[in-house]
Formats: C-alpha cells, structure tokens, sequence
C-alpha cells in the first residue's frame, strides 16, 4: 500500500502507515484521534529526508479527507 494517513499533533505531523486489513478510511477512524482532521497522501509526497519530517507543515484547514471518530 503506497498511501498513508496523515494529522497534526503537538509534535507536527503524524503518520499512519495502514496494514491494508482495513480500508483507508476505516484505519483513520480507528487510529486519527477524535475530532481531529486527517489527509491521505501519496507516500512519496512525504519528505525524502526523515530529518526534516519534524519540520514538515501542512494546511489541514483548507484540505484534509476526513475527521477522527
């Protein structure tokens, strides 16, 4: 599976790595915390580099895919 599920949280963007056993938007209902927005993304749109991830930004207020149950 080459998407993944992403959301803010205090430390900057966390990302879900689904096991495929559910559907995308299952897996980000179980896992996404409740009330907060979630985007699924191309696992190449993430940064290359795993040094600057913690710097990563991205607007959930203008495109995101769902909320958190």
């Amino acid at each position: 599976m080459n998407q993944r599920i992403i959301y803010p949280q205090e430390t900057g963007i966390a990302i879900i790595t689904p096991t495929g056993e559910l559907s995308l938007e299952e897996t980000a209902l179980k896992d996404v915390p409740s009330g907060i927005k979630y985007k699924i993304i191309d696992a190449s749109d993430l940064p290359q580099e795993r040094d600057f991830r913690s710097a990563w930004e991205f607007d959930f207020s203008k495109d995101f895919d769902g909320v958190g149950a």
